[in-house]
C-alpha cells in the first residue's frame, strides 16, 4: 500500500492518532499468560511472567511429595537367650519406616539465550518426616526341675501379638535438600510394650506354675534425604540439552527452535537413607513348688543394616507460553519519490506467541526512512500494521536498515531491508504560476503546485483520502483462531 504524503503531515497523523506504547506491567504480564491458550497435552504447571523481568523470564510453580512404607531390612531373630538359662526368651523384630517427602520450587525459563533454565527451590519449601514402627514376636522356654521332677515348656508368648511401636520425626527445610541432605535424629526412652501373666498360658503345661514377661523397648533412629538431581526433559523423554541440574544454583538449558510455547517435564530424584539401633530388654520370671527362676535385665541391642533406598518423585509438566514474532516484509522498495513529499508503507507484524511481545523498531538513516513508533507491544495471537515513512532530503538513491528487536526468543533481531530514489521537484513553467483561462474555466495554480481539476491535484485528493484512512494509527487485529 502506497501514499505520497507531502512534509511531515503523514507521520504527525500517525503519531497523534495512535496512542503510545504503554510498558507491560507484570500483573499484566502475567495476566496474559494466564489468559494463553492451554497446549493440545495437558500440563500441570503455567509458567507466569517472572516478578523481575516478565518479558523475558517464565516461572511455573512446582509441588512435589512423595509417602512410601520402606522395610528397614531388619527381620532379626535373637534365638534362645540367655544361652544355657532354665529359661530362655526368643525375640524377633522387624521394622518398617513410612516416609514422606515434600518439595516446592519452581521452573524458570529465560531468554533471549534460548532457553536458559534454572530451578529455584522455595526457601521453607520442603519437609521431611518419618514414622519408624516395630513388629514384635516372641517365646519362651522353661526346663526346671523340682524335688527331682523335670518340668519343660517351649511355646509363643501371644499376648505381645506384633505391637505398633512408633516413633516419629519431621524436619522443614529450605528445598531441595541437596548434600549433605537433611537428617533427622530421634531416640525413645525405655517403653514397656509387654506386661504377661504366665499362669493361666502356661498353667496346663505344668500345674502350680505362677510367673510373668515383661518386655521393655527403646529406638535409636536416624534417617536422612538428599536431592541428587532435578531432571528435565522434553516431552519426548529425552533430557535437555543442558543436562540435569544437580546442585544449589545450577543450570541447565533446552534447544528452543520457534513456537509459542514450550513444555518441559520436571522431577526430583534423591535417596531417603535409614539406619540406627533397637533396643530390646526381656523380663521372664517363674516360681514353682517354692522355687523361683528369672532371667536378668539385660539390653539386647540390635543395629539396623543401613538401608538406602531412591526416591523418585513423579514428573511435573510445565506449560512455558513465549512470544513469537513474524513480520510479513523482509525488505520494500518506496521507488521514486520527489524531494519534499513522502511514501508510506506498512509492515505487518504479527505475535503468533502465547505470551506478550515487546518490540523496539530503530533504522539507521532516521532522516530519510522514518518510523511510526520507536516501541510496540503486541498481545498473543494479535497483529498490528506498522509504518515506515520514506521522505527524501535530497536526490539520489537511499537504503537503510530497519531492526525490529523484540523478546522473540528465537529470533530476537530481525531486520527489513527499505530502499528508495530521490528524485528532484520539477520547475515551475515560465511566467509564474497564473495560467490562462480557457473556455470560462478556471485553470489555476498555486506557485509550484498542480492545476486545480487537474490530474496532479486529483492525485492530492487521493492522498488526502490514503491520510485519512492512515491517521487511525497502527491496526491491531485479532489472529483467526
Amino acid at each position: 500500500m502506497r501514499s505520497l504524503l507531502s512534509g511531515g503531515a503523514a507521520l504527525a497523523a500517525f503519531r497523534s492518532a495512535r496512542p503510545r506504547r504503554r510498558r507491560a506491567l507484570p500483573c499484566v504480564a502475567a495476566a496474559l499468560a494466564l489468559l494463553a491458550p492451554a497446549a493440545a497435552s495437558a500440563y500441570d504447571s503455567l509458567a507466569v511472567p517472572c516478578t523481575d523481568d516478565p518479558l523475558q523470564c517464565a516461572r511455573g510453580p512446582l509441588t512435589f511429595q512423595r509417602k512410601d512404607a520402606i522395610p528397614l531390612e531388619l527381620d532379626f531373630d535373637t534365638g534362645w537367650v540367655p544361652p544355657g538359662s532354665p529359661l530362655q526368651v526368643s525375640l524377633g523384630a522387624a521394622v518398617y519406616a513410612d516416609t514422606q517427602v515434600s518439595l516446592n520450587g519452581a521452573l524458570e525459563a529465560s531468554w533471549p539465550e534460548a532457553l536458559a533454565l534454572k530451578a529455584p527451590g522455595a526457601p521453607d519449601g520442603g519437609a521431611f518426616s518419618c514414622d519408624v514402627g516395630l513388629d514384635v514376636s516372641a517365646q519362651g522356654r522353661i526346663s526346671v526341675s523340682v524335688l527331682g521332677q523335670d518340668f519343660d515348656w517351649t511355646g509363643d508368648i501371644p499376648y505381645v501379638p506384633q505391637i505398633d511401636f512408633q516413633v516419629h520425626a519431621r524436619e522443614q527445610f529450605d528445598a531441595w535438600g541437596w548434600e549433605p541432605g537433611i537428617t533427622l535424629e530421634s531416640s525413645t526412652a525405655l517403653q514397656r510394650v509387654a506386661s504377661v501373666s504366665l499362669g493361666d498360658l502356661i498353667g496346663g503345661s505344668i500345674p502350680g506354675i505362677d510367673g510373668r514377661f515383661e518386655l521393655d523397648i527403646a529406638m535409636d533412629v536416624a534417617a536422612r534425604y538428599t536431592t541428587h538431581r532435578v531432571a528435565i526433559e522434553t516431552l519426548d523423554q529425552e533430557t535437555v540439552s543442558g543436562g540435569d541440574i544437580t546442585s544449589e544454583g545450577g543450570a541447565s538449558s533446552v534447544d528452543y527452535l520457534g513456537g509459542p510455547s514450550v513444555e518441559l517435564n520436571v522431577r526430583p530424584e534423591g535417596s531417603v537413607r535409614y539406619d540406627g539401633t533397637l533396643h530390646l530388654v526381656p523380663a521372664f520370671g517363674v516360681s514353682l513348688l517354692g522355687r523361683s527362676w528369672s532371667i536378668p535385665l539385660a539390653d539386647i541391642p540390635l543395629a539396623f543394616p543401613l538401608t538406602e533406598r531412591e526416591w523418585v518423585f513423579e514428573s511435573e509438566r510445565v506449560h512455558v507460553p513465549l512470544p513469537d514474532l513474524a513480520l510479513d516484509k523482509q525488505e520494500i522498495d518506496f521507488g521514486a519519490v520527489e524531494v519534499g513529499q513522502a511514501n508510506v508503507e506498512l509492515v505487518r507484524l504479527s505475535n503468533a506467541g502465547e505470551a506478550l511481545l515487546d518490540a523496539v523498531v530503530t533504522t539507521d538513516d532516521p532522516e530519510s526512512f522514518e518510523l511510526a513508533d520507536a516501541a510496540l507491544g503486541i498481545d498473543p495471537e494479535t497483529e498490528i500494521d506498522f509504518a515506515i515513512r520514506f521522505a527524501p532530503k535530497s536526490s539520489g538513491e537511499l537504503a537503510a536498515t530497519v531492526l525490529v528487536e523484540s523478546n522473540d526468543p528465537d529470533r530476537p533481531v530481525q531486520m527489513i531491508a527499505v530502499r528508495g530514489i530521490g528524485v528532484s521537484e520539477p520547475e515551475a513553467p515560465a511566467g509564474g504560476g497564473e495560467l490562462a483561462e480557457e473556455d470560462g474555466g478556471c485553470a489555476c495554480r498555486a506557485a509550484g503546485g498542480a492545476p486545480r481539476g487537474s490530474a496532479g491535484g486529483r492525485a492530492w485528493a487521493a492522498a488526502g483520502l490514503s491520510l485519512a484512512a492512515l491517521a487511525g494509527g497502527l491496526r491491531r487485529r485479532r489472529r483467526a483462531a
